[in-house]
């Protein structure tokens, strides 16, 4: 699983670039044309050198916080518990859970070992605002099946969503989320994503 979420931070970061581009570019073509900015900051000598790897990692921290859109990401991954946050809480949550999203997935940055994306396919919708691009991430053994979810806001597209193999990050932390409000409040849920985005901060970093 955790290998699976090393592919998934991977090609989100190869798409990063993504979400600064005019609507009239494909979104394939926006992902293909941030690939090659990402991946020279992972194959940079700076990225292993343990003198400015730290250095070289906030920059590509700073990268992957540019992909997704969190005011999408969040109100659809709470879905429609989201009427009930506050704008207090709502601003709240989308700050822990980003939180929480870079402190999990940016050390399995080192696992990179020059793995390529194949970019495969395209589908748009909504009069071409909405589209799911479609990718393989190759890996030593065996190709990964990726797509990005993506829409167009404020003239710029922008990543809602993640498949992986076919299954949603989005409802994935959905039905996490469904449970613990079922039990609590929204502030009930802010403080375990707050908490354990601290525990994952404070973990011991790879090397």
């Amino acid at each position: 699983m955790r290998r699976a979420l090393t592919f998934v931070v991977l090609l989100c970061l190869f798409c990063t670039f993504a979400h600064a581009v005019h609507a009239m570019e494909s979104a394939t073509d926006a992902a293909r044309r941030g690939a090659d900015q990402i991946l020279s900051l992972l194959k940079d000598p700076a990225f292993r050198d343990p003198a400015t790897k730290e250095a070289q990692r906030k920059k590509i921290e700073d990268a992957m916080l540019g992909l997704f859109d969190f005011d999408e990401f969040s109100s659809r991954t709470v879905g429609p518990n989201w009427r009930k946050f506050t704008p207090d809480q709502k601003k709240r949550f989308q700050e822990a859970f980003t939180s929480l999203l870079r402190n999990t997935y940016i050390d399995t940055l080192d696992s990179y070992r020059g793995e390529k994306v194949e970019f495969v396919g395209e589908t748009s919708g909504n009069n071409g605002t909405r589209s799911e691009v479609r990718m393989n991430f190759l890996g030593k053994d065996a190709a990964h099946p990726v797509a990005f979810r993506m829409l167009v806001k404020n003239g710029k597209w922008v990543v809602y969503d993640v498949l992986i193999e076919g299954i949603s990050m989005i409802k994935n932390y959905r039905d996490q989320f469904r449970d613990l409000l079922t039990r609590g409040q929204p502030d009930d849920l802010i403080a375990k994503i707050a908490a354990k985005a601290e525990e994952v901060k404070n973990q011991p970093k790879q090397k």
